[in-house]
This record gives C-alpha cells, sequence and structure tokens, in this order.
C-alpha cells in the first residue's frame, strides 16, 4: 500500500505544469523514488534505457491497460499522448496536451464525450467538471494508476536459446506486425464460385515481423518498430515477440484499436494471394513516433535497416531519409511491399536503399507504369533511381542486378513455388552475409543466401526461419 501511495503520490506531483515528460524528470523536484525502483523500470535501465525514458515507458504502458474513462483522465492529466495520433484533423482537442494543467482540465471537460468517442467508449451520463476532476476524479485516476505501475513486472528475460551473441549486431525493422487469416486450398476460386479450406490457421505475421523474426535466426539483435492494437490480437503478436526472445521496446500499442489483419489464401504450391487491411486510421505509425528517443537511438545503433510498405508513406520516407543522414551509414534493405499507390513520393529517398528485394510483380510497381514488357528493360528504371542492387526473388531463387554482380540463381527442385515469408527470410540471409563478408556480392554469396530460402519451405509459421549453421549444413550436404 505504501508503494501505490508513493507512486500515486509522484503522479500528484508531476500532473502539474507540463506532465509526465522525460526531459522534465531529470530536473524536478517531485519524489521519484517509487517509480524508479519498479521492476519493469529497473529491467528497462539494465537493459540500455535512460531511466526517465523507461519510467515514462512503464507509466504509459500502464495507463494503456485502464479503463477507457481512467486511460483518457490519466492521458490528460498527465499528457501522456496516447491519443494523439487518433486527433488527427481535430485542432479543437489540441488543448488536451497543452503545457498548461488547467488548460488540459478545460480541455477535458470541454471534449469529455469526443474523447470517449476516439475510444469507441461510452462517457458517464454525468458531465465531467473542471472541478470535479480538480476534485476527487484525478486522484482516483491516479491510485488505480499506481496499482497498474505497482503491478507491471519486470518483462520475462529472453529464453537463452532464443538470446543473441554477445557481438550481434542491431538491425532495426520498420514493417508491419498483423494477424494473419491463412487459407490453404487446392484452388484459387473463380469469380461467383467458392471452394473449401483444406486448412485454416490464424497466427502472427506481417513482412515487418517475419523480417525481424528471420534476422534473429540469422543472429542479429533486431528491433521492429511497428504498432499494434491492444486488442486480443495485438496481445497475441506482443506474446509471440516475448516468446521468441525479442526485444518489444520500439512497438506502438494503440489502445481501443483493432490490430491489422491480413487474409492470405495459398494453394498446396505456396502460390498465395493477400489481402491486407491496415486499420490506418486507428493503428498506425506516424513520423512524431519516429522522432522518438529510443527510435532515434535504435536508428544510430543499427548496422542494417530493413524498411517495408506497410507503414504510411511518409514513415517510409522518414526511415529511409533517417538511415541515410546516420554517421555510421547502415546497410538498408527496402521490401517495397504491399506496393504503393503512389511509389514516385518515394523516389527522394531511393539513393539510400542497398538492396531492393520483391518479387518482380512488386517491384515493376515502383514504377508508376509498371508495363508487361521484359524485366530486363524495367531493371534499368529501377537502377536509375538510385538503389544500389536489385534482387528479384521467386521460386526459391533470385535474379540480381547491382554494380557488381549481375547474376541468375535457380532455386532448388521443390514442391513447392513459393512460400510467405521466402523473401524475408532471402533478406536477412544477405545482410548476414555481407555484414560477414563484406558488402559485395559473388555468386558462391548468392547461392548461400538462396539456398536459405529452402531450408525450411513450408507454409508453417514464424519457426520456419532458418540459421546460418542451418545453411552451411545444407549446402556441405548438398557438396
Amino acid at each position: 500500500m505504501a508503494e501505490v501511495d508513493g507512486i500515486q503520490g509522484a503522479f500528484l506531483g508531476l500532473r502539474k505544469r507540463s506532465g509526465l515528460k522525460a526531459e522534465r524528470l531529470g530536473t524536478t523536484e517531485v519524489d521519484l523514488s517509487r517509480l524508479v525502483t519498479l521492476p519493469a523500470v529497473e529491467s528497462a535501465v539494465a537493459a540500455g534505457s535512460p531511466v526517465e525514458e523507461a519510467v515514462v515507458r512503464v507509466v504509459t504502458e500502464a495507463a494503456r491497460r485502464l479503463p477507457p474513462t481512467d486511460l483518457i483522465v490519466a492521458d490528460a492529466v498527465l499528457a501522456l499522448g496516447l491519443l494523439r495520433d487518433r486527433m488527427t484533423g481535430r485542432a479543437d482537442l489540441a488543448g488536451v496536451y497543452a503545457d498548461d494543467l488547467g488548460k488540459r482540465r478545460a480541455a477535458l471537460a470541454d471534449h469529455w464525450t469526443e474523447l470517449h468517442t476516439l475510444l469507441d467508449a461510452t462517457p458517464s451520463p454525468v458531465a465531467v467538471t473542471v472541478r470535479g476532476l480538480r476534485g476527487s476524479l484525478e486522484a482516483a485516476t491516479l491510485a488505480r494508476l499506481a496499482e497498474e505501475c505497482a503491478g507491471s513486472p519486470a518483462p520475462s528475460p529472453a529464453r537463452p536459446d532464443r538470446m543473441p551473441p554477445a557481438d550481434a549486431k542491431s538491425v532495426v525493422v520498420v514493417g508491419g506486425a498483423v494477424m494473419d487469416q491463412i487459407f490453404v486450398v487446392d484452388y484459387f476460386p473463380a469469380a461467383g464460385t467458392s471452394t473449401q479450406a483444406k486448412l485454416f490457421e490464424s497466427r502472427p505475421g506481417g513482412k515487418g515481423l517475419n523480417l525481424t523474426v528471420a534476422a534473429a535466426q540469422m543472429e542479429f539483435a533486431p528491433r521492429l518498430m511497428t504498432a499494434v492494437g491492444d486488442d486480443f490480437w495485438g496481445k497475441q503478436i506482443l506474446q509471440t515477440i516475448d516468446d521468441t526472445g525479442l526485444r518489444d521496446d520500439l512497438i506502438k500499442i494503440v489502445p481501443g484499436a483493432t490490430t491489422p489483419v491480413t487474409g492470405v489464401i495459398v494453394t498446396q504450391e505456396g502460390n498465395a494471394s493477400y489481402l491486407g487491411w491496415k486499420n490506418e486510421s486507428q493503428v498506425a505509425l506516424s513520423t512524431a513516433d519516429m522522432r522518438s528517443p529510443a527510435f532515434q537511438s535504435a536508428m544510430t545503433d543499427a548496422e542494417v535497416v530493413f524498411v517495408t510498405f506497410e507503414p504510411a508513406v511518409d514513415v517510409v520516407r522518414w526511415a529511409l531519409g533517417a538511415a541515410a543522414h546516420q554517421p555510421h551509414r547502415p546497410l538498408v534493405v527496402l521490401q517495397p511491399s504491399p506496393p504503393l499507390d503512389t511509389p514516385q513520393h518515394l523516389y527522394g529517398q531511393l539513393g539510400s536503399v542497398d538492396y531492393l528485394v520483391g518479387s518482380e510483380w512488386e517491384l515493376r510497381r515502383l514504377l508508376p507504369d509498371p508495363g508487361e514488357e521484359d524485366f530486363g528493360l524495367v531493371v534499368p528504371l529501377l537502377l536509375g533511381l538510385g538503389v544500389g542492387a536489385v534482387c528479384a526473388v521467386e521460386k526459391f531463387g533470385c535474379r540480381i542486378w547491382s554494380r557488381d554482380l549481375t547474376a541468375t540463381v535457380e532455386g532448388s527442385s521443390l514442391p513447392l513455388n513459393d512460400a510467405p515469408g521466402s523473401r524475408e527470410v532471402f533478406s536477412a540471409a544477405l545482410a548476414f552475409w555481407l555484414l560477414k563478408f563484406g558488402r559485395k556480392l559473388s555468386v558462391d554469396a548468392l547461392d548461400w543466401i538462396v539456398a536459405a530460402t529452402t531450408i525450411k519451405p513450408a507454409l508453417e509459421g514464424l519457426e520456419r526461419f532458418p540459421t546460418p549453421q542451418e545453411v552451411d549444413r545444407k549446402l556441405e550436404g548438398s557438396g
């Protein structure tokens, strides 16, 4: 009880002026002892986070778990910014995060119903007032937030068999994490017809998450920057990330939102069609997220940056620009999937891309007019946009065009034509080889990278991604 009271007391002091801000915690006279000794905060500090950022993160995550009304009050009183992305185009709501507590209270009272609507929640029938907030409502909410913080456990340590090597190189992935709804069929039904699935499975996926797990298997230390809802699916994704031993400190959790979903219809041969629902109006990264201290620090440390087209185009543009301006320039691998309606908005940033990896269909759609001519005529146009190399990865093989190498490596003879995630495996294996043996490719190197895509060519989940040792053993066995 004393611990909860101490945490609540800190919140009551911190609500004044600009609220709970990392930059303020270093100079405030408020007693923060109960906050900095929370197990979740101590664990984050041990992992390398500054104590001020750790406190803000732990409190923010605890606030996300509150019921809607308490979340709204805590969010405004402490100026946490949990609803900021949902306020796009609503300048009238900006006062909720004003630097003055009195202005935040006034905005909260004035827009009580609208703020609940942002969370699809119903406010109490009694209208809230500034006086009511200042009286008992804020204190009661901050007491519940204190209880939530006191009950926040330290993150489970990564399983020993999943720990990256001590010298593992840092990787940042800017992409998506979704729930895949997978239907395995004998054939794609024509319009107006139907077929029965041979198998159905719901599991975490998305190119960003696939890239993160594939990179971890390739002995990198990856961190995924993405957004999910706090619904059942979002919790499943976060649990999968925890079970895999990956860090989740760059994952944005949006309260009251539904996690994006992808429908996958795949034949027994591995040919797949995808139907994505990003839920961009609720669940999306913003450039403000990209400017967070945690992400800036991750980009500074990164040896490799993987980017997909799953986030909004301005986020993709920002990520590519940030990678290009690092003092120690990371290797940048871009998977242009799912295709953009206006890819030309990114042409100014493609000069920072070392490797462009995708299917021929995806790569063509980087041009305003994809055309149907021979793909060899499309490649010079893509290289002319400034990318270092183009890799068309299909049927477990690769065609590459770059300044150093133009080559084709055919895929192994397999009963599958393709498998979801095969291009993510290729990208992770490509980065592994380039960082270990130098940033120039040979045909032998490409043989090794392509072999990685055939180690576990199945339709199963994240466990199908291979390790370098498995690739070596496969090549030794085939030699």
